[in-house]
């Protein structure tokens, strides 16, 4: 059964302090310092439970990994997306010669910040500055794209204060044919101070020589990045390797361009920014994507003995770093473990269905007890697309939702927002709204947790061939203690 309850109580009382703050008189607080006082900081240290959980911060590191040049010399683009719900300033420091690019965002607003394509990370096992460190005055959410046409991804950046130390790679089979050049498992860390050590364990052959089983040490600085990527001589999936730290790290992974399933045509970068291996769950709700009639799923173990289920049917047991993979799902899933795993849910290629829509992106599902109560998102591509957004959540939850301000209960929804399905999880309480969107920034907010997932696919134009685009990526999960 999944627990809410922790989450409620933290998001009423952070309801009831700013209630309290905003409808306390000039008089009365001159009249009750220690009210104000207490108030203030009780409101402080219930802050970053609540409004930090759907990866809302004020400092943030990225890294822009490998986006595979497919066909011809397609134009690649690379950019930030940042919304806020308050008027906020904020610069983009480019590590690499400390450059600044100053920013500001009206209150629930976004901003488009293009990136020079030059900080894309380049293969070879170097380690380098290509990073990008980004403050603000107020809490920001930070979407961060790779685009190239037909091989689009993104993620939602975690904030600095939320990183970790432990981490394992999660990638897809490598591809080498006739059509493409060789494309790999890749994934970068990059460091958030100086004097970090990280210490990485292969569960693959890379590029640079290194054989499975070999752990190797790297030494980094505050804004080096050290990208890992499987050989081109053997199989060179690097999912499960292990990449840990003495220090907080921020950790991207995914692919240059995957077919998923492996065999099956077209490929497409996958990006993801992973959540700490303290913050992965035992139990998570993996949705059907709209206008996909399959999706792939790979759980995996981040110890040994981990049990898996689907839909309460033993699949496997696993060992750490192992993984177990399902790629014919049509359908809503519960997966659970018996130790924490992290969950890969992948868009498949285009041609492994009749719908022809689409080629791979990944995302990291939520677990039950990582839900948010507030996400917001951004579409990060423009009106060539079809928005969607997921979310889960109880099936009694929906009277308290609001999806741009307006409440799912009365069954109307913001202009352009339509809702496509709603879905209740057999033997569970949970259910799954599918909305399309209109391009541009949203809001989800409830009373109960919930998961939030957004993703797109390019609306069929054979000249900027943008049917086999797509995007995903989770809005967010709570994460720390």
């Amino acid at each position: 059964m999944i627990n809410h309850a922790r989450c409620v109580k933290l998001q009423l009382t952070h309801r009831f302090l700013v209630f309290l703050l905003l409808n306390l008189s000039p008089l009365e607080m001159n009249r009750r310092p220690l009210l104000l006082f207490l108030a203030l900081g009780a409101l402080l240290f219930t802050s970053r439970p609540v409004f930090g959980q759907g990866y809302r911060g004020r400092d943030f590191w990225v890294a822009f990994p490998k986006n595979a040049v497919i066909e011809g010399n397609k134009i690649l683009s690379l950019s930030l997306l940042i919304t806020s719900e308050f008027r906020t300033q904020g610069s983009i420091v480019d590590s690499r010669d400390g450059s600044n690019q100053n920013f500001s965002v009206e209150s629930g607003a976004y901003i488009e910040e293009e990136i020079d394509t030059t900080i894309e990370l380049v293969p070879g096992g170097d380690i380098s500055k290509n990073s990008l460190h980004i403050t603000s005055d107020h809490d920001i959410s930070v979407f961060v794209v790779s685009h190239r046409p037909a091989s689009t991804d993104s993620y939602m950046a975690i904030p600095a204060d939320l990183l970790g130390t432990s981490y394992m790679v999660a990638g897809y089979t490598e591809i080498s044919n006739l059509h493409f050049s060789f494309f790999p498992t890749q994934a970068a860390a990059v460091a958030t101070e100086d004097s970090t050590l990280l210490t990485i364990h292969l569960n693959g052959p890379t590029n640079t020589g290194f054989p499975k089983g070999r752990t190797i040490e790297v030494p980094l600085d505050r804004g080096e990045v050290f990208q890992i990527e499987g050989s081109d001589i053997d199989s060179s999936d690097l999912t499960g390797t292990t990449v840990s730290s003495n220090k907080p790290i921020a950790f991207v992974t995914g692919h240059q361009c995957a077919q998923v399933p492996a065999n099956v045509s077209f490929c497409d970068v996958l990006l993801e920014m992973e959540p700490p291996m303290e913050d992965w769950g035992r139990e998570f709700v993996l949705t059907k994507l709209e206008d996909k009639t399959y999706y792939v799923a790979r759980v995996i173990a981040g110890s040994d003995r981990t049990d898996v289920s689907i839909d309460g049917k033993h699949v496997a047991t696993l060992s750490s770093g192992e993984f177990f993979e399902d790629d014919s799902l049509m359908h809503d899933a519960i997966v659970t473990t018996s130790k924490p795993a992290l969950v890969a849910q992948y868009c498949p290629s285009a041609n492994f269905d009749s719908l022809k829509t689409g080629d791979p992106f990944m995302l990291f599902a939520v677990p039950s007890d990582r839900f948010v109560m507030e996400a917001s998102s951004v579409t990060p591509v423009g009106n060539s697309f079809r928005h969607y957004l997921n979310i889960v959540l109880r099936d009694t939850s929906t009277r308290s939702l609001t999806i741009d301000g307006m409440s799912a209960a009365t069954g109307r929804y913001p202009f352009g927002v339509t809702l496509v399905s709603k879905r209740t999880i057999p033997h569970s309480e949970e259910m799954v709204l599918t909305l399309q969107v209109p391009t541009g920034r949203h809001i989800v907010q409830s009373t109960a947790p919930f998961a939030l997932y957004a993703y797109g696919f390019g609306l069929h134009n054979p000249i900027q061939n943008t049917g086999y685009d797509s995007y995903g990526h989770a809005c967010g999960m709570r994460l720390g203690p």
